[in-house]
């Protein structure tokens, strides 16, 4: 099966949602559809490619089948006539880089061929072509390549098909010597709108980062969104050094350098609005990889928004609004840690507050607090600054991440003398919290008069409400879940939420007040199964035990508080 057409069977696992469908329209067998999926959770490959393989179901039929049910009309090239005049209309190297081809005008728009009809830079690049709509039908994406094939090597685009190698051989052979010539290229307007409309795209997905990636033969661009990452384009490799200078020039980085890795930052503006762009390029051995980070100053989230149950709001903001101690946001990287803690600052910022940030790096700018970017290189560690910073009459400290012994020290001791210290680390529940720090070398005495909260969170994914609906529990798939479930809803799929049933995240979370029981506990030293068990007696839920309920609410799916929790 090709990569494109399994890509379209992929999303997201859509052909999972549809089992019982294809067993009913009797295009496989209920005993076929249970070899295909051991073998699936054997191999790890896509359920669409088994069924294809095992030779259960033709591709063109499935492929028919879940067009669909995604809104596509199927068309079988081999069956279907096709216009030469149309199809010379777009390039060669555009119709392979997309796998498209145009097949008739429809009125004043145009129906193509695509290997994936989801592609927006294919459609926007169809767009610009035919100077009007664009109506996608899905196709096979091997049938795509083999028509392509076949019609240039008739020599019915022979013109086309040497200007394309010109246009490759003048790529292949540009030195890395040719700064000057890749800063014009950079600036070309053909370059520059390619770069905006990346930008403008990846902020109206919603995506957090921008990949951008060269392999050897193209650039492929993928987009976080929800925390995942989404394959939503490719371009020619030729166009690699013009985007990625183009990139760098915005940062103000080293054009002319591709040995080591830069960073960067640009204010630039989208639909009349401030978009901090953070760069960082890496180089590998096709050339350099750019990541770009989107910081909305939206991004800067309320309380409100975070997700909290109503009770566990009020209990966090009243945390936050001690005059001294250390409250702690713990879990892995991407968790949401640090958009709590912008949210936390938030709601206590005021005009009487000296409130400090120390962060690596500044990832949103918030007006009133005074934010510090801490700079290993030049000697600007966390520890440093925070040396620094208690010189300056602060009323509240927020520590990006306690890393070291030197800094959970200093962050102890400076919120017992009358300062309220927010930070985050890296543990997985909230009693995890006081090991951690212990393990650090902060004494249990200290810690026990210092600390007043620690949320623990995870991120998951919300259902979207569009194509919401209720599933059942008992799928043996999601353990000991489906046991405490009562029930459960997932997303089938829609064009709201590009066919993936998720829309959009949200927190869950174990807060821990550190209460006069806990206090004497963490003060011996107690065992952390000690201090989890009279969490739970005072009414503290679990991480799990959240997630469960946001999916009786129907907010949350069972498979995403399990990928979550799994290492819990």
């Amino acid at each position: 099966m090709n990569s494109n057409t399994s890509t379209i069977l992929q999303a997201d696992g859509v052909l999972s949602r549809y089992e019982k469908d294809l067993i009913a329209e009797g295009l496989i067998s209920e005993d076929q559809l249970t070899i295909a999926k051991i073998s699936q959770q054997n191999l790890g490959q896509d359920l669409g490619t088994i069924l294809v393989k095992r030779g259960y179901i033709s591709e063109n039929i499935l492929l028919s089948f879940v067009a669909k049910r995604i809104g596509f009309s199927f068309v079988d090239l081999k069956e279907t006539k096709i216009d030469p005049d149309i199809v010379r209309k777009v390039p060669l190297q555009i119709a392979r880089q997309y796998k498209v081809i145009p097949l008739k005008q429809n009125g004043t728009n145009y129906i193509v061929a695509m290997a994936n009809p989801f592609d927006q830079f294919a459609l926007d690049d169809l767009k610009g072509i035919f100077k009007t709509e664009i109506e996608p039908c899905l196709a096979n994406g091997a049938d795509v390549d083999h028509f392509l094939d076949q019609f240039y090597e008739s020599g019915e685009a022979e013109s086309e098909n040497l200007t394309t190698v010109e246009v490759l051989s003048e790529a292949d052979t540009q030195s890395e010597a040719e700064t000057r010539k890749m800063q014009e290229m950079a600036l070309g307007p053909k370059v520059v709108s390619a770069v905006n409309n990346l930008i403008a795209r990846a902020h109206h997905e919603g995506a957090s980062d921008i990949h951008i990636e060269p392999n050897q033969n193209k650039i492929i661009f993928r987009f976080r969104v929800d925390g995942l990452l989404r394959e939503r384009g490719t371009m020619p490799k030729n166009m690699h050094l013009p985007v990625v200078s183009r990139i760098k020039i915005l940062a103000e980085l080293d054009i002319a350098e591709r040995r080591i890795p830069q960073d960067g930052r640009v204010r630039v503006m989208l639909v009349g609005k401030p978009l901090d762009l953070r760069i960082s390029t890496c180089p590998t051995q096709h050339g350099e990889k750019v990541v770009v980070r989107l910081l909305s100053k939206d991004a800067v989230r309320s309380i409100e928004s975070l997700g909290f149950p109503d009770k566990e709001r009020r209990l966090f903001s009243d945390i936050i609004s001690k005059s001294h101690g250390i409250f702690l946001v713990t879990g892995p990287t991407g968790s949401g840690k640090s958009t709590t803690l912008y949210a936390a600052l938030t709601r206590i910022n005021s005009p009487d507050r000296n409130i400090i940030s120390i962060e690596d790096p500044i990832e949103n700018q918030i007006e009133g607090v005074n934010q510090v970017n801490v700079n290993p290189k030049a000697g600007l560690s966390f520890a440093a600054v925070l040396r620094s910073v208690l010189r300056q009459d602060p009323d509240i400290i927020m520590i990006g991440e306690i890393r070291d012994a030197e800094t959970a020290q200093i962050a102890v001791r400076a919120a017992i003398t009358g300062h309220m210290v927010l930070s985050t680390l890296h543990t997985n529940t909230a009693s995890g919290a006081i090991s951690r720090l212990n393990d650090l070398g902060v004494e249990s005495f200290l810690l026990a008069s210092a600390l007043k909260g620690v949320l623990a969170q995870r991120l998951v994914r919300k259902i979207c409400k569009s194509c919401r609906t209720e599933t059942s529990t008992e799928d043996h798939r999601y353990g000991a879940l489906t046991a405490k479930a009562k029930k459960a809803f997932c997303g089938v799929g829609c064009k709201a939420c590009h066919y993936t049933g998720y829309s959009g995240r949200v927190g869950i979370f174990e807060l821990a007040p550190i209460t006069d029981v806990i206090r004497t506990l963490i003060h011996e030293k107690a065992d952390e199964s000690a201090i989890v068990a009279e969490l739970r007696k005072i009414g503290v839920k679990s991480i799990m035990e959240d997630g469960i309920q946001r999916i009786e609410d129907g907010i949350t799916t069972l498979e995403e508080v399990l990928r979550v929790t799994s290492e819990d």
